[in-house]
This record gives structure tokens, C-alpha cells and sequence, in this order.
């Protein structure tokens, strides 16, 4: 059995902190005892870990390098891996003011670990188009462990406006605000979107939905499930998405999706049950929910939870041997 450490920085119950309830999961669990410590930034932080493998759960930062050497050198027989759940290539496009200095930090940050997780194929080709090596690289999806999802009925069918669904945090790159917009300009006859989370747009989000009789923003729920349950389909505009955890329960929950064509979200519709259409603004996302209308949502709510039963298999698996590596 070997020792891992997960080294994070934020400990809020997001995506990154569900992920890590799998090494909890008994397949895993018979392999490898696990702890979570939170991550320094100095190098006098960097301490000797006494772990096999240490799982690093924190982008890149140029001035968290000093720390990463120094941590390399207190753990020479530990096996250090870098899971990228941040970095993607719309990201880059959309917020890097300087391409190459940004592609330089990745470059270095990925010498000072024996290997980089993508959590997306899509991430993965773009990190080796940066830079990365292709034999540092490995893509191992996200883990959701709400397996009860799984037992949600399938979704009613459609007796009036296509009921839509968003959720998580309430930030620029969710693309929320277009999505309202371009919800408010159908009528409720033809959709209706509930958003339920938080964050820094949260009462921006509220005040744009107060203007629309179409739109609901609720707070933050640590259960989707009540939701799932109510509604069509689930809608993800992101301008970036290094994979969207909620895509994956969407389809647990039967749900199909509507998905923007950016990062590793095509991905989980291009397994079945969901559309991938440009959703830049408030046009191209109304566009992409009036196509969505004309869709069969229960059929497509069955083809997305098939599509997704045998992942897990494949995350826990594709850890297995991760451990292996580090065991060597």
C-alpha cells in the first residue's frame, strides 16, 4: 500500500474537493492511504512529506516555484504529480495577456514533477502544444462520487417550456450573465432556467434575473438532486471548462446537455446525450436553446447516462496505475 499526500490551497467544497472524496472509494482505498494537506508557497515551506506519491492539486504560479524545486529536493523518492484542473486552452485565449511568458512558467513547473494529469483530453493536446512532454502526460477524468444520482427517474417529458439547469460557482468564466440574457429573450412558453451557487456575481446574477420572468437564481445547494429532478436538461455556456463536473452529473442523472464548444466540455456530450454549440454571447446561446427545443430530451437523457455508467470504472483504474508508477 502507498503513502499519498494531496496538496491543495482552497478548501472549499468545489469541484476539486468533490474529486478527491474517490480515494475514499474501497477500490482505491485497498491501494493507498491518503491525506490532505495544504500547500505551502515558500520555499521554507517545502517540507519532507514522508508520502510515495505527492498529488499536487494547485495550478502553476511563477512565484509557487521555489517552493516546487524545494520540494523536489526534500522528496527524492517520492513520485510528484501535477493535476492540471485549471489551465486550458480558452483560458489562455481569453485571459493571458502574455502568451509565451504564461506557456514558460507551465514549461518549468512541469521539470520539477515526474508527471502532469489532464483532466481532459482536450487539456491534454493543448499542454503538449505548450510544451509538456507527451510521456509526462496522462488524462484522467474528474471523479463525481454522487452515485445516487444514478437512481433519479429519467426526465419528464416535455408538456410546456424546456425547463433548463445551471449550477456552481457564480464567476465570469461560467458565463452566467449571457446565459440569462439569452434566456430572457425567449419566452417562458419556450424555456425556463433555474441557476442555483454562489460567488463574486452572485447578486449581479440575481439583479439581471429580477428583470425576466423566466429566470430563477437560487443559492448555493450542496445537493443538485431536487433539481436534476425537476428539470429537462442541463446548460453549460462556460468560456472555459478544463473538464465540467457538472456535465458528469447531469448525465448520471439522465439529464441531457447542452455543452459550449470549448475545452474538455464536448467531450462528455460527444459520449451521447448532449448538444455542443458556440455559446460566445446571449445570441449564440439563445440559438443553441431554440435548436435544443426541437430535441427529444427523454431519449437523449437515456443515451447520456449510458454514455457515462462506465467512467468511474475508468478514473479508478487509470489511478491504479498512476499508483503503480509510484510504487516502482
Amino acid at each position: 500500500m502507498i503513502r499519498v499526500v494531496h496538496l491543495l490551497d482552497d478548501f472549499a467544497m468545489g469541484g476539486v474537493t468533490r474529486a478527491l472524496s474517490m480515494f475514499s472509494h474501497p477500490r482505491i482505498a485497498l491501494h493507498a492511504t491518503s491525506r490532505t494537506v495544504a500547500m505551502g508557497r515558500t520555499a521554507r515551506e517545502a517540507t519532507h512529506l514522508d508520502a510515495d506519491l505527492i498529488v499536487i492539486h494547485v495550478p502553476p504560479r511563477w512565484s509557487r516555484l521555489p517552493y516546487l524545486a524545494a520540494l523536489r529536493l526534500r522528496n527524492r523518492h517520492a513520485r510528484i504529480v501535477q493535476v492540471e484542473h485549471s489551465y486550458t486552452r480558452a483560458l489562455e485565449r481569453d485571459l493571458v495577456t502574455s502568451r509565451g511568458r504564461f506557456r514558460l512558467l507551465i514549461r518549468l513547473a512541469a521539470r520539477l514533477v515526474d508527471e502532469v494529469v489532464a483532466v481532459s483530453t482536450a487539456q491534454r493536446e493543448w499542454l503538449a502544444e505548450v510544451g509538456v512532454p507527451r510521456a509526462k502526460l496522462t488524462t484522467i477524468y474528474p471523479w463525481s462520487g454522487r452515485f445516487d444520482l444514478f437512481d433519479i427517474a429519467e426526465a419528464p417529458p416535455r408538456d410546456g417550456p424546456l425547463r433548463l439547469l445551471g449550477y456552481g460557482r457564480f464567476s465570469p468564466e461560467k458565463n452566467y450573465a449571457a446565459l440569462i440574457e439569452g434566456v430572457s429573450s425567449l419566452s417562458r412558453h419556450e424555456a425556463t432556467l433555474t441557476l442555483f451557487g454562489d460567488g463574486p456575481l452572485a447578486a449581479d446574477l440575481r439583479a439581471r434575473a429580477s428583470l425576466t420572468d423566466n429566470v430563477e437564481v437560487l443559492p448555493a445547494c450542496s445537493d443538485p438532486a431536487p433539481f436534476l429532478e425537476k428539470c429537462h436538461a442541463v446548460i453549460l455556456p462556460s468560456r472555459f471548462e478544463s473538464f465540467g463536473l457538472v456535465a458528469t452529473e447531469a448525465r448520471m442523472a439522465g439529464r441531457a446537455i447542452a455543452v459550449a464548444d470549448i475545452d474538455g466540455l464536448p467531450e462528455q456530450a460527444r459520449c451521447g446525450g448532449g448538444m455542443v454549440r458556440p455559446m460566445n454571447d446571449a445570441d449564440e446561446i439563445a440559438a443553441a436553446i431554440a435548436e435544443f427545443a426541437y430535441v427529444d430530451v427523454v431519449q437523449m437523457g437515456r443515451e447520456a447516462r449510458n454514455g457515462v455508467r462506465a467512467q468511474h470504472d475508468r478514473i479508478i483504474e487509470s489511478w491504479r496505475a498512476l499508483f503503480h508508477r509510484a510504487a516502482r
